[in-house]
This record gives structure tokens, C-alpha cells and sequence, in this order.
């Protein structure tokens, strides 16, 4: 439900109703939804909590990664415009299309404000099963859903998951050692990205050595979700 609330001269208040939307929470209906509790710690890629809607999204093949504090730090306006773009760009791409795809990125993801996260238009982020907003607050960078907007309403039709991650909260247990070590193929996704290869990383599950998949897994109930891999079995 959408409301709005004001104060007038008496200090009285007044609420107004704006609209009310359904909002569909995947895996809270069907088939239950439960987070191991015996993932080792170091397959786990992160955890999140006030996650918005729940679900289980297997064999993900590729991560997109824009790294928050690379993106804090450009300064001219067309360089940032031009990262979600460049989003767009991967989002499209066969190989993506084809397989599952998480995205990662900070602050908040579609915002029409660029310094409050990546500006991007749905039809870009479109073919993601999982987009991560990451909050690292030396940057100002606070995920906050506008549960009214269109571009959020299109992710929860879409059946595509939410999660706001705070990379510094002990509780995220955030693997940053692996986002940064783990081969970038971005520019074999596309060849004429290479002065963003700093800012942007695309990693592909399929190439680490040992790893079967990765998987996401979001308990509508607690509130709270996993990203880790899976390795293989002999």
C-alpha cells in the first residue's frame, strides 16, 4: 500500500491512500523454501537479510560485478551514465541470455538519481535472475526499493530476486577475497569494454577450477538469503 502523510497548522494528521499493488513473494507459496545450515563458510559468496521477496535460483552461470567503490569515484557524469550502458550490453549478450545471471551493483539499482546507483532501464537488466544491491556506507551508497515505482514492480513480475547486501556487516560474511580474484571475461563478452575492466567484472562459474555452480537461495519467512557455490563431486 502507497500512502502519503502530512501535519497541518492543528498538528493534526492527514494520511491519503495512493494505490495498493499485490506483491507476489516467489517461494512463500509451493514449495518450501529453507537455507542449509551446514555451507561451509568458504563457499559462501554472501548472505543478506530485509530481503523483499524469496526463491531458490540454481546453476547460475555468470556474476556481473560493478565494483562500488570504483563507481564512487568517477567523477565525470557521462562516464557513470555510460556504465549502465555497458550493462545493457552484457545483459544482451547470447551467452548471458542463455545462461542464468546475477547482478551486482551499488546502491540502488534503476534510480533516475545516477549518484544513488547504477541508472539503468529494465530492458537492461532484464535477462538477471538475482540483482544485489550493495550498500557500503562510506560511499552513501544505502539500498533503498521504491516499492512503487514501475522498475521495481517489473523485478517482482518478473520473478526476479532482490537482495540488499551490506558488505561490511560481519553477518554478510561477504567474500571479497574471491570477487576480486576470480577471471574477468568481461571483454570477451565485449571486446570494446576495456577501459571498464576496473570498474565492471563478469565472472564466468563455469571457469573455476572445482566449482559446479552457484546458487541463491531466499527464505521469504526469515527474511534472509545465501549466494554460494557448489563443488563438484568426483
Amino acid at each position: 500500500t502507497e500512502f502519503t502523510a502530512s501535519l497541518d497548522s492543528k498538528g493534526q494528521a492527514r494520511v491519503n491512500l495512493l494505490q495498493c499493488r499485490p506483491l507476489g513473494m516467489q517461494g512463500a507459496e509451493g514449495r518450501d523454501v529453507k537455507i542449509p545450515e551446514d555451507i561451509p563458510t568458504e563457499q559462501v559468496l554472501f548472505r543478506a537479510s530485509r530481503i523483499v521477496n524469496g526463491g531458490i535460483v540454481s546453476n547460475i552461470r555468470y556474476i556481473v560485478l560493478i565494483d562500488p567503490q570504483a563507481y564512487s569515484s568517477i567523477q565525470q557524469l557521462d562516464r557513470k551514465q555510460s556504465v549502465g550502458r555497458l550493462v545493457g550490453k552484457v545483459n544482451a549478450h547470447p551467452a548471458v541470455q542463455e545462461g542464468k545471471c546475477m547482478m551486482m551493483g551499488p546502491g540502488r539499482w534503476g534510480s533516475s538519481n545516477i549518484e544513488m546507483g547504477v541508472n539503468v532501464r529494465y530492458v537492461e537488466i532484464n535477462n538477471t535472475s538475482v540483482l544485489v544491491e550493495m550498500a557500503r556506507e562510506e560511499s552513501g551508497q544505502v539500498p533503498e526499493v521504491s516499492y512503487g515505482t514501475h522498475f521495481f514492480q517489473d523485478l517482482v513480475e518478473a520473478q526476479i530476486i532482490y537482495l540488499p547486501v551490506y558488505p561490511e556487516d560481519s553477518r554478510a560474511q561477504f567474500n571479497t577475497a574471491f570477487f576480486k580474484q576470480a577471471p574477468n571475461v568481461l571483454l570477451e563478452l565485449v571486446p570494446e569494454a576495456e577501459s571498464y575492466s576496473d570498474l565492471i567484472r563478469v565472472i564466468d562459474i563455469q571457469m573455476m577450477e572445482g566449482i559446479e555452480s552457484l546458487e541463491v537461495i531466499a527464505d521469504p519467512q526469515t527474511q534472509m538469503a545465501v549466494c554460494y557455490l557448489l563443488k563438484k563431486t568426483d
